[in-house]
């Protein structure tokens, strides 16, 4: 099963079909709601026809992805077994971290098997995509007869499975896996950007106060892959330093206040990775978790 149509000519879409392409899978379709968008992202990939019509493309490859914003996955994938698109034993695959194989029980209905694959990562263009992808780690939900080809694209893709042993295949299972995804990659961006604020206060440039704070950003995560959490965790909280703690929050309250709410909630989290990493005794933990509730 080497054919491949790419149903939603998107970020994703584009970098999967250009990586799949590589690994040596025939793109046979490319289709988005525009031939213009549609002939983009073929040219991209380098391979395969630009179309229109999903229930023709998906009616030419053993292999069906469906790379359509969340919200319409259902849809497109109803609409292609209402036109007979799917080959009875093709594998209909998916990629949104959020839905699990629900979304294409129009396919099952037509003969086909059912999967999920969703990469670890961020994919703001085709490039990056098609850069940052391999590597990754890969969430893989499938049926049986579907859980092979699932892997082998996966391993097409230069990915790695994520095992999760208390993982069930249900809406709440995949909000957390989900959820878990936002809170290191968009949450991220928004901690930085709050990380920015105070270099703000003291009338700093927003830009610069970023190019600042990026090798301090790149020493971190470096820290991180070596030595992992919470053995990166370093300052005040991590030493117990509840002095300059209480300055950071007297500053605040002077300076930013509005920076107060959101450093409280991390400064709490922060003692429990702190305590994780036995740096902080019993009663100084206890003393930093009243500061930051008062």
């Amino acid at each position: 099963m080497k054919t491949v149509a790419i149903i939603g000519a998107g970020r994703v879409g584009g970098a999967v079909g250009r990586l799949l392409a590589q690994a040596g899978y025939t793109v046979t379709g490319v289709v988005s709601r525009s031939r213009e968008d549609a002939e983009r992202v073929r040219e991209f990939i380098s391979a395969g026809t630009a179309m229109i019509d999903p229930v023709r493309a998906a009616a030419s490859a053993d292999i069906v992805l469906i790379t359509t914003p969340d919200g319409v996955i259902k849809g497109v994938c109803d609409s292609i077994a209402a036109g007979k698109g799917f080959r009875a034993g093709a594998v209909v695959v998916h990629m949104s971290g959020a839905q699990t194989l629900d979304l294409l029980e129009g396919a099952k209905g037509s003969g086909a098997y059912r999967a999920v694959i969703h990469p670890l990562q961020s994919i703001p263009s085709r490039e990056l995509g098609e850069r940052n992808i391999p590597g990754s780690y890969f969430r893989i939900e499938a049926d049986p007869e579907a859980s092979t080809i699932a892997r082998e694209l996966v391993k097409a893709l230069g990915g790695i499975e994520l095992v999760m042993p208390k993982w069930s295949s249900d809406k709440g299972s995949a909000a957390l896996y989900h959820a878990g995804a936002v809170a290191v990659s968009n949450f991220f961006v928004a901690l930085v950007d709050f990380g920015l604020r105070y270099y703000q206060a003291l009338g700093a440039d927003k830009k610069d106060a970023l190019k600042a704070v990026l090798p301090l950003i790149k020493g971190t995560l470096a820290n991180i892959e070596s030595a992992g959490i919470p053995a990166a965790l370093t300052g005040p909280i991590m030493r117990g330093d509840v002095g300059t703690v209480k300055d950071h929050l007297r500053a605040m309250s002077e300076r930013a206040p509005e920076l107060l709410p959101l450093y409280r909630e991390l400064a709490l989290h922060t003692v429990m990775v702190a305590q994780d990493k036995n740096s902080i005794d019993p009663q100084t933990a206890a003393d930093i978790q009243k500061l930051m509730k008062l």
